[in-house]
């Protein structure tokens, strides 16, 4: 990194030397780091030698030449961030379900889960139930039962058909919540 900082005025002092014609060089006002510092100390001194020692450069040429192709290459892209992982807590499913009903603890939900099976054995059968907590306000906390996964609303919205055509109620949701334990 020294090396880079270090060529930029190397080449400049050099083209100032060949541009002012002894003229004294203009200063400008160097960055307050400690690579520009010694890059500007550098500079400076390879000005002094290019002027009036360029037998001593000989012995520095192949380092100022490899330091010159580093300054002048474009520079190196930064590396890609790693990908995030998902957030399983915040994320949204990408899954479906439908939302059967809603109780009020989970040994309710456990056996209104075994009624539904019971009531849509080819439907329900093979889906699994999830439970996801609803804060209603004043009307109390509810724990939501759900069934999925489907794989698209579309399904989803036809099991919510066949069972709203025998008067019960359903709504397509997203398949989220904790497993109903057995």
């Amino acid at each position: 990194m020294i090396r880079n900082a270090l060529l930029l005025p190397l080449i400049l002092g050099l083209s100032a030397c060949v541009t002012s014609r002894d003229e004294p060089p203009v200063t400008a006002p160097v960055a307050g780091t400690p690579e520009a510092a010694i890059a500007a100390h550098l500079a400076q001194e390879l000005d002094h030698r290019s002027r009036h020692d360029p037998a001593s450069l000989a012995m520095v040429d192949a380092e100022m030449r490899a330091l010159a192709l580093r300054l002048a290459a474009p520079p190196e892209p930064e590396p890609e961030p790693e990908p995030l992982a998902p957030d399983p807590e915040g994320g949204v499913s990408l899954m479906h379900a439908v939302h059967l009903a809603s109780y009020r603890d989970e040994m309710h939900a456990q056996a209104g889960w075994r009624t539904l099976q019971g009531l849509f054995p080819e439907l329900l059968g093979i889906r699994q139930a999830r439970l996801q907590t609803a804060d209603l306000g004043s009307q109390g906390v509810f724990l939501r039962l759900k069934a999925g996964p489907f794989d698209t609303a579309d399904a989803a919205q036809d099991a919510c058909r066949e069972i709203e055509d025998t008067g019960g109620w359903c709504a397509v949701t997203d398949f989220t919540g904790q497993p109903l334990a057995r």
